[in-house]
């Protein structure tokens, strides 16, 4: 298989019993995007803190949603759904809370499969909302082209270090309007 080729990977919805998956795809991921960019130590404690099965179930058994994107059965990609817990949330919004796709399969679509099982879940709330890294442009332009616009800031705390975020939405009352 083509390291960009999304033709073999299965994106499907998770359960209790894909914790681990979430959680040892969540590390990779996160690792990967992230070092060089953040602290170490900080890196580090965000994933030991927020990344173990046992965060993941304890989501999952608290109402909130996931996806894995898998190639041969290894987890490759994940979006996490959940309540928000953005100052900027309003009532009747979700979060995104996490999308992560490994490098190697950006631009292969897998990430746009992904987002496109959280928006169908998301269908009847008001707005899915979500963070990024503010200095995250390729992110960024995925959720601008996604139809997500800018709603505020914030920090978010990785490991006891604060990194400014942008904070985007996507509407969803005009096309239930339809």
């Amino acid at each position: 298989m083509n390291g960009n080729s999304a033709d073999h990977v299965a994106v499907r919805s998770a359960t209790l019993a894909d914790a681990q998956r979430l959680s040892l795809v969540a590390n990779a991921t996160f690792l990967e995007t992230f070092a060089g960019a953040i602290e170490g130590e900080a890196l580090i404690a965000h994933c030991a803190r927020t990344h173990t099965p046992d965060a993941f179930a304890s989501q999952l058994s608290s109402g909130a949603k996931a996806w894995l994107a898998e190639v041969g059965g290894a987890p490759v990609g994940y979006a996490l759904l959940t309540a928000p817990d953005l100052e900027a949330a309003r009532e009747g919004d979700v979060e995104l809370k996490k999308i992560y796709l490994l490098s190697r399969f950006h631009g292969s679509g897998i990430a746009e499969r992904l987002l496109t099982a959280v928006i169908a879940s998301a269908r009847g709330s008001r707005r899915l909302v979500l963070g990024v890294k503010a200095d995250n442009a390729r992110a960024i332009r995925f959720y601008k082209k996604q139809r997500f616009h800018q709603i505020a800031t914030r920090q978010f705390d990785v490991g006891g270090t604060l990194y400014d975020d942008v904070v985007l939405a996507r509407d969803f009352e005009p096309e239930t309007a339809r």
